[in-house]
């Protein structure tokens, strides 16, 4: 027995040697000298093997192989000549006590190994009378730091093309790094990190107070391993997680990296521990269902199969309750904090070491992301690094342009902490607006969280009413184009938003005079969201004709209804002088006011007449087909017997029809001329105006989407225009295609295969493909929708047309009908398509 015994303990530390001769093997492989590595066999030997015998001669020797191995690494990296300016520090695993070495400086250091075959860069702890150095972060664009340039004044331009690692030099790194998926990705992970921070202080440090900066720098001297886990956290949800499930590198590496990022010395810690759980409803969001009936059956509760709700609800009403035992103790200690207190313990007993992003970390990063991308990534399913990944890894590609960033779009601190607060309550009110109308409860949580902001937008509309003097008032959107949308990143537009849901939330829980009042306050200022007005509008006439018109048929109803009309009709009028009001609300706008005159019995001769009145669309022709409609389908869009037998959409059905009156043709909605207007307008859309190229990750200027879009670039837009009007845009297309075919653009399907998009334009001909590019040039915003569905031509005879296809009980949108108004009035073919349930060989119209 005890030979056998003193044989496993030989074994058990033999194969712990073989352990740690593998980072033995790392130091050897630097080393410079034969006898450094006795000294290092010597250091570790003694702190971790202290026995002596044959157990110790097998461990010396396991080591001494690991040695020999670690030789021809060790001159193949000297072959290579690595950058000296690299700093790698050497790390060695000790079970008893960590190795002391002496820096250059003669500043003793503390260098802790773990067991990982990577390289792990450790901070640093230096003595008072030393400054720490700021580590530089890894795989930084160095085109990143470049001064600013004369094109504009308060432009940055960063880069003129996106970068990629491979064009990065003075950070090569060793083939066996490069060569190994995980740690590519990790350094993708943190480059793009380091990037943003690097970016952010460079030209906007002065949104960061210095205790900020100061956390940022500490993240920055973070060992790699530890920066990487914090960036996997973060882009997670901000819950409790176990840190076994952290699948994100060796157990031994993410704990010890877990210990660095919950003790900060100096800061803030980047990490919460189990330490941090106070409440017992987040240590039960820790526990899988298996582990929740367990654990509810140890504490007595005998209905385990039902659903993980319940049984959290009754493990939380067990905590409020006293055993019977505790009140025949003489020491009253079974308080309910003492009972939360050891249910907290026995979850963590089940879950192990729990962490969770600190909330006021988090924030500060949440806002230096704001800041770089110019957009709360943290909201909803946008995530804007995940998209830089894959872009740096290569798999999608972001266009070429020249970055030019303002470093003045944001005026302060407290300006990007109020934005982002209020872009947050704006989100959660949105995500509210989603329930169903009859769920009253969650849409006057909405209306309350409008009420909690309605003081600060009121003191908001205080300060637009204010006189101002010549300098500082600002004209209309032709005036103001360059500086317009640059609104969309104030306090004040977060805040219209918010207002503006206020209202839909009143009208959810039927408050219609309180949806009067705040639609009021929307169309008093000019300020912001202004492509909203013409929406406003509508819906406030409509309070005054419908909801908040007094119902009954006595004299005094009858005069109350006669007067809201009247105010109705003053609205109209209101609507129709607002230079902001869109195509699609003036025609809506225009046939309300004609109905209130008709029921407030004006005469034709004294009805209102307006320049901006529209109220008739020009409707284009109208065909009937006919098709099997599949019966069984009670849900969803309508599906049709095609004519191959294959059920089909109500679009392919009609589609098969038209082909069989000669047409090519195909079902593209607006994918078709947003394709078409972008492959036209590229270099326009890309061009370098200051601010709206802000990083190296968009697919789309910031003032896309703005009303602002086409003043910018009036004098691009309108020579376009002109060129597409004499002829040249067939080759134009095809050059662009072939450059861009590809990348990440906004509107751009690469679906639609080059050559019958060049045929399709030159079907249209110049003079109304222009038209059409026109319209998305000025309200591309509104009318990327709305399009007809479908686009047949005949190559031959160069015939082109465009069919909005309608099903049973389907009807044209306000959208659409603009659509087919532009498209009539351009002289272009369009058609609506009814499809009928019926037989095929019905008569069709045509």
């Amino acid at each position: 027995m005890h030979f056998c015994s003193f044989n496993k303990t030989c074994t058990f530390f033999t194969n712990i040697a073989e352990l740690y001769s593998k980072q033995v093997a790392i130091v050897l492989s630097d080393s410079e000298e034969d006898s450094d590595v006795v000294e290092v066999v010597e250091q570790v030997f003694s702190s971790t093997f202290p026995l002596t015998g044959n157990s110790n001669k097998r461990a010396r020797g396991a080591i001494e192989s690991r040695v020999v191995d670690a030789r021809p690494v060790r001159r193949q990296r000297q072959s290579k000549q690595e950058d000296d300016s690299e700093i790698e520090e050497v790390v060695v695993h000790s079970i008893s006590q960590p190795v002391q070495t002496t820096s250059n400086t003669g500043v003793v250091v503390e260098q802790t190994c773990r067991n990982t075959k990577e390289e792990v860069t450790r901070p640093i702890e230096y003595p008072q009378h030393v400054e720490p150095l700021s580590i530089e972060p890894v795989e930084l664009d160095t085109r990143l730091l470049e001064p600013e340039t004369q094109l504009e004044k308060n432009a940055c331009v960063v880069s003129a093309t996106s970068p990629t690692p491979s064009n990065n030099p003075g950070n090569e790194r060793p083939a066996a790094l490069d060569t190994n998926p995980q740690t590519s990705e990790r350094q993708m992970y943190l480059q793009i990190f380091d990037r943003i921070q690097q970016t952010v202080m460079h030209t906007e440090s002065h949104l960061f107070s210095p205790y900020e900066q100061q956390t940022l720098v500490e993240f920055s001297n973070l060992d790699r391993h530890s920066r990487y886990l914090y960036t996997r956290i973060f882009m997670r949800k901000q819950a409790w997680l176990r840190t076994s499930s952290l699948n994100y590198g060796e157990q031994m590496v993410i704990d010890q990296s877990c210990k660095y990022l919950t003790t900060q010395p100096n800061t803030e810690p980047f990490l919460h521990s189990e330490t941090n759980i106070s409440s017992c409803e987040d240590a039960l969001s820790l526990l899988l269902l298996p582990e929740l009936k367990t654990l509810a059956k140890k504490k007595g509760i005998k209905q385990v199969s039902k659903p993980k709700e319940f049984l959290c609800a009754a493990l939380l009403k067990t905590i409020k309750q006293r055993t019977v035992t505790s009140f025949f103790q003489k020491n009253k200690g079974d308080s309910v904090q003492q009972r939360q207190d050891e249910f907290i313990k026995s979850v963590l007993q089940v879950t192990g070491p729990v962490v969770r992003l600190n909330p006021l970390v988090s924030e500060l990063f949440e806002r230096l992301h704001l800041v770089f991308f110019r957009s709360a990534t943290h909201l909803g399913d946008s995530n804007s690094i995940k998209s830089a990944v894959l872009s740096e890894i290569g798999q999608i590609r972001f266009p070429s342009y020249t970055v030019m960033r303002s470093p003045d779009l944001f005026a302060s601190r407290d300006a990007v902490v109020q934005y982002k607060q209020l872009v947050e309550v704006g989100y959660e009110m949105e995500v509210l607006l989603t329930s169903l109308v009859k769920e009253t409860e969650q849409h006057m949580k909405g209306w309350e969280m409008f009420v909690e902001h309605q003081s600060e937008w009121h003191m908001l509309l205080e300060t637009l009413r204010r006189p101002k003097s010549p300098a500082q008032k600002v004209g209309g959107i032709e005036q103001m184009s360059r500086v317009y949308w640059r609104r969309h990143f104030t306090a004040g537009w977060a805040l219209a938003r918010i207002a503006e849901r206020g209202a839909r939330f009143a009208a959810n829980t039927k408050q219609f005079a309180r949806e009067r009042d705040v639609l009021e306050s929307l169309l008093s200022q000019d300020a912001f969201r202004l492509g909203k007005r013409g929406e406003w509008h509508e819906r406030l006439i409509l309070l005054h004709t419908t909801h908040l018109r007094p119902k009954g048929t006595s004299v005094e109803a009858r005069a109350q209804t006669a007067e809201a009309l009247e105010r109705a009709k003053r609205a109209c009028v209101r609507a129709l002088d607002d230079v902001h009001v869109n195509r699609i609300s003036l025609h809506a706008i225009s046939r309300q006011l004609r109905t209130i005159e008709t029921k407030l019995g004006v005469s034709p001769d004294e009805r209102v007449e307006h320049p901006r009145m529209c109220v008739e669309w020009q409707m284009p022709l109208e065909r009937v087909v006919f098709g099997m409609r599949v019966r069984n389908i009670r849900r969803g869009p309508s599906v049709w017997d095609g004519s191959d037998g294959i059920p089909c959409s109500v679009e392919q059905l009609a589609l098969w029809r038209y082909r069989e009156l000669g047409y090519t043709g195909i079902h593209s909605e607006n994918t078709l001329v947003t394709t078409l207007f972008v492959l036209l307008f590229w270099d326009i859309v890309f061009c370098p105006l200051p601010g709206v190229l802000d990083t190296e990750y968009q697919s789309q200027p910031l003032d896309m989407g703005s009303e602002s879009f086409y003043f910018s670039r009036r004098a691009m837009i309108e020579q376009r225009l002109a060129e597409i009007s004499d002829g040249h845009f067939v080759q134009s297309i095809g050059d662009v295609y072939e450059k861009q075919h590809g990348v990440e653009c906004v509107g751009v399907s690469w679906d639609l295969p080059c050559d019958q998009l060049q045929t399709i334009a030159s079907c249209l001909g110049g003079q109304r493909l222009s038209a059409i590019c026109r319209v998305l040039a000025t309200e591309y915003r509104l009318k990327r929708s709305g399009f007809p569905d479908l686009c047949l031509w005949n190559a031959q005879t160069k015939h082109i047309l465009f069919a909005e296809v309608k099903g049973p009980n389907d009807k044209l949108s306000e959208t659409q009908r603009d659509w087919l108004d532009i498209l009539v009035t351009s002289k272009i073919d369009v058609e609506v398509c009814h499809v009928r349930d019926g037989d095929a060989r019905d008569t069709e119209n045509v």
